[in-house]
């Protein structure tokens, strides 16, 4: 295979577990850079959060960031392409869900940054207790808004897959909805998903779709695993992730991405 880029999700693929990218994934990646091969990061996270964590790489330049709502060039600091929700859409969804199951939390980007309400923190803070999350700063959730970028909630007990489930039938077919295992559900437009960005930065830069490769674990992923010429889902994968690839590659753990962009590059990866 002639791979001419590689897409990468962040937490649980490409990360550890606290969220620091090893020695070694850095050089197979500024190796495989150096070959040719384009490295792009697709992230649930908003390019604020993601970009600080992709730094020590060096050799990234494309973010599809918030499950590809957001195109972002690191090398400017820029926002090149953004896919915003529709007003309309929020404000039904947000009525239906309140109405469904009483308290939910709720955490919003905007062009300006991700904020999130009180009932968020709160849940969020109990479910995974931290003096980051403690500290942040709340706001008033105004679903009626204009530029809502991507939109996260949050149940009072159920799991992110129990969550997803539920939710579900509340939201407008077409809509971009998926979890990326964190606890919460994420609502982005129909145009926000990390394999319909994927597909519209290779066609920006003339790479064929059988040249990519994309490594994921999580349901925000399948789209990308879908789409891509190799889709890898690690050994730690969900198994809606582990279904939709045909790939796999080692746990995220045991820098999987790396040892697989190696052999890929090297042309010895076949299985």
């Amino acid at each position: 295979m002639d791979v001419k880029l590689v897409a990468t999700d962040i937490d649980g693929t490409l990360l550890g577990p606290d969220h620091v990218v090893t020695d070694r994934t850095i050089a197979v990646l500024q190796a495989a850079h150096a070959q040719g091969v384009e490295v792009v990061a697709a992230t649930g996270r908003s390019h604020w959060s993601a970009a600080p964590l992709l730094e020590p790489i060096g050799c990234i330049r494309w973010l599809l960031a918030s499950n590809g709502a957001t195109l972002y060039d690191m090398d400017t600091a820029e926002v090149v392409r953004r896919s915003p929700l529709d007003r309309q859409v929020v404000l039904d969804v947000v009525e239906r869900l309140n109405d469904a199951f009483g308290e939910v939390g709720y955490s919003w980007e905007t062009t300006e940054g991700v904020f999130q309400d009180e009932t968020f923190r709160a849940l969020r803070s109990i479910k995974f207790p931290s003096n980051k999350i403690a500290k942040r700063s709340t706001v008033v959730f105004e679903p009626g808004a204009d530029e809502l970028t991507k939109i996260m909630m949050l149940h009072r007990t159920l799991s992110d897959t129990e969550w997803f489930d539920a939710a579900g039938p509340f939201i407008p077919q077409g809509q971009s909805f998926s979890t990326s295992g964190t606890g919460f559900v994420e609502l982005t437009s129909p145009d926000a998903d990390k394999g319909v960005a994927l597909a519209g930065l290779c066609e920006d830069l003339g790479i064929a779709q059988e040249e990519t490769v994309a490594f994921g674990d999580q349901a925000n992923d399948i789209g990308m695993l879908e789409w891509a010429g190799r889709g890898y889902a690690m050994a730690n994968a969900s198994e809606v992730a582990t279904k939709a690839a045909t790939y796999r590659a080692p746990h995220h753990l045991d820098d999987g991405v790396a040892q697989t962009v190696e052999l890929l590059v090297a042309g010895e990866e076949s299985s």
